[in-house]
């Protein structure tokens, strides 16, 4: 089951949205519409992996019930999606029954964040945590090396030691540096699967760093254009690659502003408001995500329609 995860993260990791109601609830049958309509456009098993219930999946204003829900509805399209379940804990008791929970119901990976409540300025804290999780389970573990919520971008000699666990086959690595993401590959590149963490953004860029793939949260409302930068990344036409990435440039700049402004809550509220505008379901945010202003849901809506999805 590891080796299908380290498969599948050779090409796109479309990291999904949670649709919620107006109050609050998880809107199940609005997340089966988005899953749906990924697939119909072409984010799918054959070129993807999905992550469910991750840090773009609002996982923090979650209970782990809500979060394992989530998770069976996305399993509910297992025969076409690889999914993958978000584990992430500030309690790593609660990261493994979520990732147990994940591998006795049918998803191929567990990704996890090392601790992030404080800095793990001791090397001893992130081997320790992960270490336990890995051990806790049979299931391909994606690490998630997210600086912002982490508070620290994972040394590289520390990804090192990481690689060699047996059922760690992914890093999703989210460092602000290309030159990190390159020695990353370099050097634990043989072991696991180096994921471009910038989606879109870096692309087809990453793949000249030796990356396996990109994240995508775009694929929520823009999976046709997601896949064709993969095929055209997979084939080496970078041109081609970077052309359709290009007309994705509004609404990328505008998520760059709304992050300036507002940090990534902001950003989920951006993506999902997006995700209306497609006719998927982006839903309702919970709090701390913010509730967007009629101005800011216009601004997005020309962004949308400048990139010639709607």
């Amino acid at each position: 089951m590891a080796a299908h995860l380290q498969q599948g993260l050779h090409g796109i990791c479309a990291i999904s949205i949670t649709p919620f109601l107006e109050d609050g609830t998880f809107d199940a049958k609005g997340y089966r519409k988005n899953l749906s309509y990924m697939i119909k456009n072409g984010v799918d098993s054959t070129n993807s992996v999905i992550v469910v219930g991750g840090s773009t999946g609002e996982c923090g204003a979650m209970s782990l019930n809500e979060r394992n829900r989530v998770l069976d509805v996305a399993l509910e399209f297992g025969d076409r999606l690889n999914v993958v379940a978000g584990c992430n804990s500030t309690n790593v008791d609660d990261a493994i029954a979520l990732a147990r929970y994940a591998q006795d119901n049918g998803a191929i990976g567990a990704m996890v964040l090392a601790p992030y409540y404080y800095p793990a300025k001791d090397r001893r804290s992130i081997l320790e945590f992960v270490k336990k999780f890995a051990a806790s389970v049979d299931i391909g573990i994606l690490i998630y090396n997210n600086v912002e919520v982490m508070g620290l971008d994972m040394p590289v000699d520390i990804i090192d030691e990481l690689a060699d666990i047996e059922n760690v086959v992914g890093l999703k690595e989210c460092t602000p540096s290309c030159y990190k993401m390159g020695r990353s590959a370099d050097i634990a590149g043989a072991r696991l699967a180096v994921v471009n963490g910038h989606g879109e953004f870096l692309e087809p860029m990453a793949a000249l760093l030796g990356t396996t793939g990109f994240i995508s949260s775009m694929a929520n409302f823009a999976p046709r254009q997601s896949a064709a930068i993969w095929a055209a990344r997979s084939r080496g036409d970078f041109a081609a690659a970077k052309e359709i990435r290009d007309q994705l440039r509004p609404y990328m700049d505008l998520a760059v502003r709304f992050s300036g402004e507002g940090g990534e809550y902001k950003v989920i509220s951006l993506l999902k408001h997006a995700t209306d505008l497609v006719g998927s379901v982006g839903g309702f945010p919970r709090i701390p995500c913010p509730t967007l202003t009629d101005e800011e849901k216009a601004e997005i809506q020309r962004a949308i329609a400048n990139c010639g999805l709607i």
